[in-house]
Parts: structure tokens; sequence; C-alpha cells
């Protein structure tokens, strides 16, 4: 603080850490030093900065942030997305304008240019600003309790911390929840109320009983994810986490649990084998399952999107929410990017890609490298692109083994893709990452 206050770069440190951030990625080329009450991590390249804030957003509660050169400043939270862009020139705006960078979504990029002196005096009396969430309080009509009901949940019940809410609906309402793949582990995945993952292949909401429902109770769904066109039934009502508590108020009380839809016990019934498998190269099912055993308490599963981010988000049996990310666009060296913020944070993960690995994934394993950042990165692949041939035994001790290193690690292993077919058969074409189907042919 100066004799006459706060300046308006504290005040900015100050409100990136009202909405959740705790460091800044970049380098002082980009004509700021640094962010008062923000750790410093340096990084030259931009794109690298740029990535690294994104993963830090997605794995998080809050934005991640990068200084970007010409004095840009990136909130994000979602990797591969294009920035929304502004211009911050008024000191006594930015409470709000940091305050209000998601503008609603579940996730969201904002790069503001900065145009203001953040050396001068911002005034003792401008604080950060919290916003409240918008609506009202409502609960379902008892009229509704012979109607078919569904729940759909999005990572926007994560990121707001709504499991428990979620949970409580389900159970008075005696209902079934379906979550988007965002939303993995807002139940175990041996709970009876969890109905499956859906947004994946182009049937899923068809066969999980979504767009056949009486009433879709809609909650945290994210858009670029899952877009409303491909799960919207007869009636919607789409809420915000918070809104949660209140639905069962006058609920008569819950009727007998439905049995699961299609999707789960069609997608149970054809992975189990699968799972079970000791096949070389390993299958893809036991290859997620045996990573969410060896996961610890805590930790990360990351993959990108591709063929390994299809069965890691298709079919890792969670037992913690928030603990398996595959992102809802494709961007190269998200998944190492997420595994350094995870080092940095103290936090244990596995990262897992397709091979031939990138050279942003090339670019960010020797920055962890340089940082002395703990990397666990599997390299998915068929044994004649160089992946080792592993039994699934000495997959499981190699990946126990290298997380209680405090090194990079860059793990191949051939997995046997073809059973992606069986996937397929059942609910249709991959749709996820639709704009990139490329990679998964």
């Amino acid at each position: 603080m100066t004799d006459q206050g706060q300046t308006v770069g504290e005040l900015l440190g100050r409100c990136l850490r009202a909405v959740g951030a705790t460091r800044v990625f970049g380098s002082p080329d980009s004509g700021v030093p640094g962010i008062p009450g923000l750790t410093h991590v340096r990084v030259d390249e931009p794109e690298l900065a740029a990535l690294l804030a994104a993963a830090a957003g997605r794995i998080g509660q809050g934005p991640g942030v990068a200084l970007l050169p010409g004095r840009r400043l990136l909130l994000s939270s979602a990797p591969g997305i294009e920035p929304d862009r502004f211009r911050l020139d008024d000191p006594e705006a930015l409470p709000f304008v940091i305050a209000s960078w998601t503008s609603g979504l579940v996730f969201a990029a904002t790069e503001l240019l900065i145009e203001v002196d953040l050396d001068a005096p911002a005034g003792r009396d401008v604080t950060p600003v919290r916003l409240e969430p918008g609506g009202r309080a409502i609960s379902l009509d008892p009229a509704l309790a012979d109607d078919e009901i569904v729940i759909l949940a999005g990572p926007g019940v994560l990121r707001h911390d709504a499991t428990k809410a979620l949970a409580a609906l389900a159970r008075d309402l005696g209902v079934g929840v379906v979550n988007t793949w965002g939303a993995k582990g807002v139940f175990r995945w041996d709970s009876p109320h969890h109905y499956g993952t859906a947004g994946l292949q182009a049937r899923d909401f068809e066969l999980a009983g979504v767009t056949s429902a009486d009433v879709v109770i809609a909650v945290g769904v994210d858009p670029l994810e899952s877009p409303r066109t491909r799960w919207e039934g007869p009636a919607v009502l789409e809420i915000e986490p918070w809104q949660l508590g209140a639905l069962a108020l006058r609920w008569p009380g819950p009727a007998e649990l439905p049995p699961p839809p299609a999707l789960y016990r069609e997608l149970a019934g054809a992975l189990r084998p699968l799972y079970a498998s000791a096949q070389v190269p390993l299958s893809p099912a036991r290859a997620v399952a045996d990573a969410g055993e060896v996961r610890p308490e805590g930790a990360l599963v990351v993959a990108d999107p591709g063929p390994a981010g299809l069965w890691v988000a298709r079919a890792l049996p969670t037992t913690e929410a928030g603990s398996v990310v595959v992102p809802s666009a494709v961007q190269p060296g998200f998944a190492v990017a997420a595994g350094a913020v995870a080092s940095l944070d103290g936090r244990l993960s596995i990262s897992i890609t397709t091979d031939p690995i990138d050279e942003t994934t090339e670019a960010v394993l020797e920055l962890a490298e340089h940082w002395g950042a703990q990397i666990v990165l599997e390299v998915w692949g068929d044994g004649a692109s160089g992946a080792e041939l592993v039994s699934p035994e000495a997959r499981r001790e190699r990946l126990h083994d290298a997380l209680q290193s405090r090194r990079v690690n860059r793990l191949p292993v051939a997995v046997d893709f073809a059973s992606t077919d069986v996937l397929v058969e059942i609910a249709g074409p991959v749709v996820a990452w639709e704009s990139d189907r490329g990679a998964m042919s």
C-alpha cells in the first residue's frame, strides 16, 4: 500500500485473488513486471504461458492467469478457446471487470488489454467485488411426481462445489443423474444414482434417457462440451448449482429409483470383459481402470482429447469428484500442462496423451524439467510406433513407481484401440471435439 492507499496494481492483485487466482504465468516482456499478491512463474514463451494459465483454470476453481506481450492479461479456464477481448482503461471499473470474467459461463477465457497505470493510486475505498448469483430459489411442483425425471449434471456442479447438494436432490427425488464427461465423479461409478457419462458419442443422451424424459433438470452444463441441441427433451428446467437445495422442498418423497438406462447397462456389459483383460497391447478399458486404481487419493488423471481422451472420459471408473479431466476442446499440450500446474501445487497427477507427442507437449516437458516439476506422462500408441509392450501388472508397477519419483517421467505404452469399435457400435460415432474429428479416426 502507498501512503495514499493501494495502487491500481495492488487492487488488481486483490481482485484476482478474490476470484480464486493464485499465480501468474508470463515474463517481463509482457510490459507488466508482475501482479502484487500473486506468485509469478516466469514463462518466456507467450503460447506456453497462455496454455499453463488455461490448464490451471481448468483443474482449479478460479481462473488461471497469464501476462502476455502488449500488456495483455489472460484469465482462462477454457483450454483451446479463443478469449473474449476487452480494454481495461478505468481503474474504478477494475473490480467489476475481474469479478465478471466468466460472463456466467462454466468455463471461459477473457483477455484484458491493460491501459491503466498500475503504479497509480486506486483509492482506499475501491475493493474487490463479489457477484452474487442471480435468479430465485425454485421448487418442483409435486404434480410432477408421476413424470419421468432425469438430472443432467455438468462441470459447473464441480466448479461450484455442489456435489453434496446434487446427491441430496437425487436422493430426495428418487431419480438418476446423467453426468457429462466434464462432471465425472459427481457420483461414484457404483452409486445407484449414477446413470452414466454422456456427451462423447452421438447416441449418448438418447440411450441415457435424457432426450425422452418428461422433465430434464439440467445443472452446470457446459454448452461447448454438450450443446443443448444434443440433449434437449420435451421439457427442460435449466438451473444454477446454487438452486439445487430448494428443488425438493415440496416433493412428496422419493419414489423407487428406476433401473439404470441403456447407456449404462450396455456399456457396462461390453466393457466388463475388457476391464479384466490381460491382453498385450493393453485393452484401453483395462488401461484406464488401472490408472484409476493406481491414482492416489487427491491426485488427477488428465488426458488430451483424442483416442486416449475418449477412453479416459468414457470408461475410467471414478471414485472422487473432479479427479478426472478431459477438456471440451482440443488444446495441444493440455494434459502435460495440467500435470505441470498440479506439480506446482504439490498435487500428484497422471497425464495421458496419444502418440506421436506434439511440439507443445515437448515444450512443456522441457519447461517442467527446468522447474524440477514432477510429471507422469503416459503416451499411448501401437507397438509399431515405438510404444512399449508391457503387461497390465508391469504397467501398474511402473505407474506406481513414477508417482513416487520427483522428476519428469515419459512412459510409452502400447494400447490396442481396436476395441473403440465396441463403443461406436453401442453409442454411435464420437461427437466430442467434433471440429477435430480427424484425430479420432
